[in-house]
């Protein structure tokens, strides 16, 4: 007679800095990651993953699922910076699927984040089924781009006055962190980066992210005010049939104005051998398809979600950042799993600053989480988020939201996390 098998308990806790290796090589196994192409990627994130916020789940001894969270300062409209817990390295092994390691590992997360007084959690998702029923929203989205580049596609006149000016890896770990952080004033959906962030994340280059292409250029465009923008590109060397067909692949652009914006991408569109661009992450109010003399060499290849939002502490949340318009709604959030607030809220806006407290009656408005982090950053609008059943409520109160949410400047998150 055959015996039963041994049956552990699951438990989840915080992990100590001895498990880290463990927590990793969880993380590279369902991620399908080969360990031998990145020899760096412990070192780099004993320097950038909070141990203390690193939570995993274990049978026995045996690690079998991970979750941590980078503590993210978040630029919301208006320019207020709103502290907020980024979830990251979410992973459980194929082995335990299905057995609610997940759930505990998110409210783990969650009931950490709130500790630590962080009004919202956001992450990128691998999986975009996974995370709406956690009350993630998507709250900022960007578009792939494929330029047709070369000379006259950008008038030569604009951005005028401003000179390109490339720079080592010393020299841009020294000078693009300043320019980073004053646009982040500029635009919502950018969070600050700490210098081993950079160190590690922008500048280091990794050669298995190559994949056959050049280091990371960084350049600045320099003028009598001093640095006002960086673009960082990797090339990648063809022809065809005896003609130029090399590529340039823009990794991050930011600028301080629109004239440091203008010959940026002039630079990365006018490189001799180089005519074809692709950029993965522009901001969807992007300014180069009316930048180009020809509307239809800038081709919007597909829009993709880049930053998904939890609003957790909703009164800290909604009243740190402006709105476009004055009013008042009252708000009943429904459908929520793992909610620590009351259900319905009344949101108060006066010359664009906002008060949001508990609320009883009726309400003008009925939305879930999720659809309430998509709101949050102006990204989405309220009247869009209606037509798709996900807000309900008088047409007149829907309109009130669609103005009061709406922000001039579109969000945009520089990277995934």
């Amino acid at each position: 007679m055959r015996s039963s098998p041994t049956v552990t308990e699951l438990t989840v806790r915080a992990i100590t800095e001895a498990e880290l290796p463990a927590v990793m090589a969880c993380v590279l196994d369902v991620f399908g990651s080969d360990p031998a192409a990145d020899p760096q990627v412990l070192e780099r994130m004993r320097a950038l993953v909070p141990v203390p916020r690193t939570f995993a789940a274990f049978d026995g001894a045996a690690l079998v699922a991970t979750a941590s969270a980078y503590s993210l300062a978040l630029t919301v409209c208006g320019g207020a910076i709103v502290p907020t817990g980024g979830l990251t390295i979410v992973t459980v092994r194929p082995t335990h699927r299905r057995r609610g390691l997940l759930r505990r590992l998110i409210a783990a997360h969650l009931a950490d984040s709130r500790a630590r007084g962080e009004a919202m959690s956001g992450l990128y998702a691998s999986d975009g089924s996974i995370y709406g029923r956690f009350g993630y929203g998507v709250a900022v989205e960007s578009d792939e781009l494929a330029v047709v580049a070369g000379d006259g596609l950008i008038d030569p006149g604009a951005g005028a006055g401003l000179s390109p000016v490339g720079l080592g890896d010393d020299e841009a770990l020294a000078t693009l962190p300043a320019i980073y952080a004053a646009a982040c004033a500029q635009r919502p959906g950018m969070y600050a980066r700490s210098l081993d962030w950079w160190r590690w994340r922008r500048i280091a280059d990794r050669p298995f992210a190559r994949r056959g292409r050049s280091p990371r250029r960084h350049v600045v465009v320099r003028g009598a005010g001093g640095d006002r923008g960086y673009v960082v590109y990797r090339q990648q060397l063809a022809f065809d049939d005896g003609r130029p067909a090399g590529s340039v692949d823009v990794e991050e652009l930011v600028a301080l104005d629109a004239d440091a914006e203008a010959a940026l991408w002039r630079h990365v569109t006018t490189l001799d051998l180089f005519p074809r661009v692709s950029v993965a992450n522009a901001a969807v109010d992007c300014p180069l398809p009316w930048l180009a003399s020809d509307y239809r060499r800038v081709v919007r290849r597909r829009r993709v979600d880049t930053l998904w939002l939890r609003i957790d502490d909703v009164a800290a949340a909604l009243g740190s950042r402006r709105y476009a318009a004055d009013g008042a709604v009252t708000f009943a959030l429904g459908g929520e799993q793992g909610a620590a607030d009351a259900a319905t809220w009344r949101l108060v806006v006066e010359d664009g600053v906002a008060a949001c407290a508990p609320a009883t009656g009726a309400a003008d408005v009925t939305l879930d989480r999720a659809t309430l982090g998509s709101l949050y950053l102006g990204g989405v609008r309220a009247a869009a988020l209606a037509q798709a059943g996900r807000i309900t409520g008088q047409p007149a109160a829907v309109a009130l939201v669609d103005r009061m949410f709406a922000w001039p400047v579109a969000p945009w998150c520089a990277e995934q996390f």
